[in-house]
């Protein structure tokens, strides 16, 4: 059986953290809630200017640690923590300007904040000033200026500023292509705990990208990922697993991965669960339970998911069959790029039973899905110019079209194309 369709790991982003400048003294501050035990303890530290205490006490309140979460609190214990010196506390205080938690969200106030942050040596805010220049946000996009950023925030071993640059690298974002140097970065974002960082170094040594093929070493790297909670790492872990690629082959750990990956929120994690229900692979076939995940996946912007799931309700498969709702789906996926959903649609629209039909539709969706590479969509098309169904007749052009199909190895592209006249 092929191996599932899994995009790459996606590209990693600066994680941003906020601060307002200002200073202890007299101003009228957001009324407290009732605090108690450790919130009150750090309250009371933070009221004799102990500044690492009033910032504990803003991701206290920002993350609704032992007390009701408060965005506004959160803010001015940032706030105080950054007047007061603490570099951290204007990281956070940035990002949540940034943001727009607990303030208007104000991109100018945040690079301010995020470059005292970098300048009295937070390489946190380093890096969030980074992603400011390199994504243009409230300010002209300035690549060098980004990579000057993550560059000094790496050296201070801040991984999501290593890992940042690994992408920009792997990627050839405005720079030359050096895979060598992004998994250089990789590996040193991972090693300080950037989580996507581990993914992405995996999915190269899965891939051979800038590397030979390391199936081990990717499924090692995966698993640090996974367990530390990076979504993407347990679904491509689990892929092996199922796959038995560098681990012994083993559905069940695949499906629990799958699991932990869908649960987490990985839109590549629910789709490949429910391929393991709709194939039987591992667990007994249960079709109602696959359009279950798919359709999650699917509402995760998997297109893949999308068209899965849009094959099931064009054949009543676990569900009751449902033209429109199928139509919708394969739509859905054909317009994301997966070219088998565009010849599904094009059937759909042409040829389903009890249904109106629109032809010039139908051959849009057809060239669509040849173009992406869908043998199947390629020989639905010749068929059209063959039989001049919303075209003229054409028969020079449907034999280049079956004999397409038939070079991507359908062999009924074969039999058609020679079965029509000379």
């Amino acid at each position: 059986m092929p191996p599932m369709p899994r995009p790459l790991p996606w590209p990693i982003l600066a994680l941003v953290v906020t601060l307002h400048l200002g200073a202890f003294g007299c101003r009228k501050r957001p009324v407290s809630p009732t605090e108690s035990g450790p919130i009150a303890a750090l309250r009371a530290r933070c009221d004799r200017r102990d500044l690492a205490a009033c910032d504990t006490l803003g991701d206290r309140y920002e993350h609704g640690t032992e007390i009701a979460t408060n965005d506004v609190l959160a803010l001015d214990f940032y706030r105080r923590a950054c007047a007061g010196g603490l570099a951290a506390g204007c990281t956070h205080q940035g990002w949540m300007r940034e943001v727009g938690h607990g303030a208007t969200r104000d991109l100018a106030a945040a690079a301010v904040l995020y470059r005292r942050a970098c300048d009295t040596g937070h390489e946190r805010g380093c890096t969030n000033l980074g992603w400011l220049h390199e994504s243009g946000a409230g300010m002209t996009a300035d690549l060098p200026g980004a990579l000057a950023l993550y560059g000094r925030a790496c050296a201070g071993n801040e991984g999501i500023a290593c890992g940042n640059l690994g992408r920009i690298h792997a990627d050839a974002e405005g720079v030359a292509r050096d895979l060598p140097g992004a998994m250089t970065f990789f590996a040193k974002s991972c090693s300080h705990e950037a989580w996507p960082s581990c993914t992405r170094l995996g999915w190269m040594n899965e891939s051979g990208a800038g590397t030979t093929v390391n199936y081990p070493e990717a499924a090692r790297l995966y698993l640090r990922a996974c367990d530390g909670g990076e979504a993407r790492g347990c679904a491509n872990l689990g892929w092996l697993y199922q796959n038995g690629a560098g681990v012994a082959t083993d559905a069940n750990r695949a499906r629990q991965l799958y699991e932990r990956s869908c649960t987490a929120g990985n839109a590549v994690g629910c789709s490949n669960l429910a391929t393991l229900y709709e194939r039987g692979i591992g667990v007994a076939v249960d079709l109602a339970r696959a359009v279950t995940w798919y359709q999650r996946a699917c509402d995760g912007g998997n297109e893949r998911a999308c068209a899965a799931l849009g094959s099931m309700y064009q054949d009543g498969r676990g569900t009751t069959q449902d033209y429109a709702r199928a139509l919708t789906l394969e739509e859905r996926a054909c317009e994301g790029g997966n070219a088998m959903a565009c010849n599904n649609a094009g059937w759909i629209q042409n040829e389903a039973p009890g249904r109106p039909h629109d032809s010039a539709r139908a051959l849009a969706l057809y060239a669509r899905g040849c173009e992406s590479g869908n043998a199947l969509a390629c020989a639905n098309l010749g068929s059209m110019y063959q039989h001049g169904v919303a075209v003229a007749v054409d028969l020079m052009r449907a034999r280049s079209l079956y004999s397409l199909a038939c070079n991507r190895e359908l062999e009924a592209g074969c039999r058609l194309r020679d079965a029509l006249p000379r």
